[in-house]
């Protein structure tokens, strides 16, 4: 049985995607019986927690205090380095691993650097932990760009979740190679429903509420629509520092009767309003591959996506990528598409198809692949 350390410093419900994708990995884990995991992460309650998955998948969460789910502020990127740099400290005296596995190069891989001469590493790359991915972390890039650089030159592999950031990757750290292993999306909760004709056509965007993901660009598309009374809703599923902005810019536009606010949402919430909708857009300016965009395809929705990250990945014959940052590219997507509902059908058949080729369990298997490879390498070359 292979043992392994597991770092992460967001996890459900603290975080997004990267999360997300590594709590779907951690339950196929569970399946599992030549695994044995431990997961460090963090929690908003007062107390250190831990959760049993299985009898082989563990879950320690260290208490941190934090103001927000999805947002970190610096102050407590650092409280998290330190706390649980202390607490690997103490653990790794008693526990011994095989290996590690880190997602996000930055700061959980930090971490693993530290301690490399515990064990071998894997970092999986998930975007903003990339320099020139999130254009908010301009200036922290400059400086934390040579202490990634020592993360991933030290670790055993670099992973990405999509060609698309893996050529990012590779253009900052030319002489590191990065590999990929595309996340994947549960069929079974998200699945198409059968649903009569309507004259309302429905759009959906599930995002955190921050300018990365360019959700005043869609709004904005949508004035288009109005003018030439289309009868149209946009959901907006996701919480963030952006929402009183959207909502005001909504308003000013006269939009407040076509777009809904959701807020942020459950799995199972989700799961039951993605099929209920016709299009689904994420106008994104940087991306790796969205767990949100293989939801709605699993649900049977045609995408909209920007020119960014794994999109190339998730469009054959299911929709369209745009220019990033083009609201006029957009908004004649938009329209072009509400004019021909029946295609929307069609490319929603094309997304059911393209989604059911991604699974948990592939990224899984790959991972567990990867382990024994990393393993065996380590082995050799302590032969030599």
């Amino acid at each position: 049985m292979l043992r392994i350390l597991s770092l992460n410093y967001e996890y459900p419900p603290i975080g997004g995607g990267g999360g997300n994708a590594h709590q779907h990995i951690l339950k196929e884990f569970s399946l599992f019986p030549d695994l044995h995991v431990t997961l460090l992460t963090t929690t908003m309650r007062k107390d250190l927690e831990c959760e049993e998955i299985s009898s082989h998948v563990r879950i320690i969460r260290l208490p941190i205090e934090k103001k927000e789910l999805l947002y970190w502020r610096r102050s407590e990127v650092i409280r998290y380095l330190l706390m649980h740099y202390g607490f690997l400290k103490q653990h790794l005296k008693q526990y011994t691993y095989d290996l590690c596995h880190v997602f996000f190069g930055f700061p959980s891989g930090m971490l693993a650097y530290l301690f490399r001469k515990h064990f071998p590493y894997i970092v999986s790359v998930r975007g903003s932990d990339v320099p020139g991915y999130n254009k908010r972390f301009s200036l922290d890039y400059y400086f934390l760009k040579p202490l990634l650089n020592r993360v991933y030159s030290s670790a055993a592999s670099v992973i990405a979740n999509s060609q698309g950031l893996q050529t990012l990757f590779e253009s900052q750290f030319p002489s590191l190679p990065a590999g990929v292993i595309p996340n994947g999306v549960d069929t079974k909760r998200f699945a198409p429903i059968s649903r009569l004709p309507r004259s309302t056509i429905s759009l959906i965007t599930v995002a955190r509420l921050i300018p990365r993901k360019g959700i005043d660009l869609l709004i904005q598309a949508c004035q288009e629509l109005e003018r030439r009374n289309i009868d149209f809703t946009l959901h907006i599923v996701g919480d963030g520092p952006e929402e009183d902005t959207l909502k005001k810019l909504s308003s000013t536009l006269g939009l407040s009767g076509h777009v809904q606010f959701h807020g942020r949402m459950e799995r199972g919430q989700l799961a039951q309003l993605l099929p209920r909708c016709d299009l689904f857009v994420l106008p994104s300016h940087a991306e790796g591959m969205s767990n949100a965009a293989l939801e709605a395809m699993a649900c049977g929705l045609p995408l909209v996506l920007t020119d960014t990250g794994g999109s190339k990945e998730l469009i054959d014959g299911n929709g369209e990528i745009v220019p990033t940052g083009d609201q006029g590219a957009l908004t004649t997507t938009l329209l072009q598409f509400l004019s021909y509902p029946d295609e929307l059908k069609t490319m929603g058949l094309q997304s059911r198809a393209l989604a059911e080729q991604f699974s948990w369990k592939r990224a899984a298997v790959q991972y567990r692949d990867l382990y024994y490879k990393t393993i065996e390498e380590k082995l050799n070359l302590g032969n030599l």
